[in-house]
């Protein structure tokens, strides 16, 4: 007997599903029983003593079948010794797919009611062959237990459970089960995010922004969900080298950021929007599936090792976490056969690879307080404080062209990446094809990009939306002078 007072039922549920357990999780709280039925560590049914979660009941306060049904069907099934669901099916009242997804949605009903009890008993009877195939069904255990430990009602006894909190945490490689539709909760998010920068437990609780109880029971849903899993010794102390050989990781010598290194990391950022999740984990679109493992796992390793000295970096930190996120989306899409079928579908018909197909309003209002304060440093001259901020901000609501245009207008003052601004300027300009001054500032970027042929076709349109622009027309003289120039010569 297990005291419910003093222990998790989550917790023996995931010994019951690492130890590959099969039997019947018996548990009682004052007048009522409920049961779950486990078949080598997966929950494949579950039972309960009150009314309001018994099948047919179920299936009356759903509007599914009358009262009359019912009684039908529980007369026949009783005449003839068959089960209640089947009768239905013989009366023609459902079909076996109705059933069956009916059962499955009470079968995670009542496991996951389990989990508001803070008192009762349980106690494991083990079984080969606890419940029939044909009423068996289909769930993921992991699934119950995020959403079961989601509404628990204790928060300190789920950070107790957590025990050692200087443990590091990260996404895990492979979850058990698809989450990127699962609405979170803003604590959630919080912890998701800090998760993705390996933080340890300890840290992810003391952040600032929501409570502690609330992020306690975040990390532990998400630990037993399989959504998070710990960063192994192995994990950070060595690393791949190009034959595939593990070797231990030299520590060096701590040093600046290097401008490079910050340059580096912003023009992959910039590129992601146009990457394909093959070229994010840099593999062949044949890549088999140990090439992608492979790919990913060093991908990783060597980028998280690389960008170490910038990790405290505040303008950087989301970038850093977006990059994660996208290297991390690849690698779920590309190891799932299915999903990479249909994302492959995708590519040969010419759909965009990534992209938002909708802006929350939260993203939206994020975007425009980016923008906010990417004005301010600007106006004080801090351009490499500012770019990062706008990148992110065209990340988070590409349709936003006031975003979009003073990217453009950023990036085209930048030494480096430079290059990557014609994207934001063509985008902002699509978006109001009569912004006059952005597509003279386009010309004037064309210009000192060695591009006069681009440069003169933009000033036309300036001066054909407006005649009297004295700096395109200036401009259009001097290219068309210094073209006449260099052919005579």
């Amino acid at each position: 007997m297990v005291d419910l007072a003093r222990s998790l039922l989550s917790e023996e549920i995931r010994e019951l599903q690492h130890g590959r357990r099969s039997g019947i999780l018996a548990a009682t709280a004052a007048a009522t029983a409920k049961a779950l039925f486990f078949r080598h560590g997966r929950i494949v049914f579950a039972s309960s003593t009150l009314e309001k979660e018994k099948l047919g009941e179920n299936l009356i306060r759903l509007g599914r079948i009358s009262r009359a049904d019912f009684a039908a069907a529980y007369e026949a099934s009783q005449d003839k010794k068959q089960r209640f669901g089947s009768a239905l099916v013989h009366a023609g009242l459902m079909t076996e797919e109705e059933l069956g997804k009916v059962v499955a949605q009470q079968v995670q009903r009542i496991a996951v009611s389990l989990f508001q009890w803070t008192a009762g008993e349980t106690e494991f009877h083990p079984e080969d062959d606890p419940i029939p195939a044909d009423i068996a069904v289909e769930l993921s255990t992991y699934r119950l237990l995020f959403e079961g430990t989601r509404i628990y009602p204790d928060s300190a006894r789920l950070e107790a459970a957590l025990g050692n909190l200087d443990r590091p945490l990260r996404v895990a490689i492979r979850p058990p089960f698809d989450y990127t539709q699962i609405g979170f909760s803003p604590a959630e998010k919080a912890v998701l995010q800090e998760v993705a920068d390996e933080l340890l437990i300890s840290e992810i609780l003391d952040r600032d922004g929501t409570s502690r109880p609330l992020r306690a029971r975040a990390v532990y849903t998400f630990l037993a969900g399989g959504i998070v899993e710990e960063v192994t010794r192995q994990d950070r102390d060595f690393i791949e080298d190009d034959a595939g050989m593990f070797k231990v990781a030299v520590v060096v010598k701590e040093q600046a950021p290097s401008a490079d290194l910050r340059e580096q990391i912003l023009r992959l950022y910039e590129s992601l929007p146009r990457a394909t999740h093959y070229v994010v984990l840099n593999v062949p679109p044949d890549a088999d599936s140990d090439t992608i493992d492979a790919a990913y796992r060093k991908l990783v390793t060597e980028q998280d090792r690389t960008w170490r000295d910038v990790m405290g970096d505040v303008q950087l930190s989301s970038v850093l976490s977006t990059i994660r996120l996208r290297r991390r989306e690849a690698y779920q899409l590309l190891s799932d056969p299915i999903r990479r079928e249909a994302y492959d579908r995708a590519l040969r018909g010419h759909v965009p690879p990534s992209g938002r197909s909708g802006v929350t309003a939260d993203s939206h209002n994020r975007a425009v307080q980016l923008v906010r304060q990417a004005r301010m440093l600007l106006e004080k001259g801090d351009r490499e404080a500012a770019v990062p901020l706008l990148l992110e901000s065209v990340d988070l609501d590409p349709h936003d062209r006031a975003c979009r245009r003073l990217c453009a207008l950023a990036l085209a003052q930048h030494p480096t990446l430079h290059r990557t601004a014609e994207r934001h300027f063509l985008a902002a300009l699509e978006q109001d094809p009569h912004d006059v001054e952005l597509r003279y500032r386009l010309a004037v970027y064309y210009r000192k990009a060695g591009l006069p042929t681009r440069a003169m076709a933009q000033l036309n349109l300036v001066l054909s939306q407006n005649p009297r622009h004295e700096a395109a027309a200036r401009d259009l003289q001097a290219i068309e002078s210094e073209s006449g120039l260099r052919r005579r010569s």
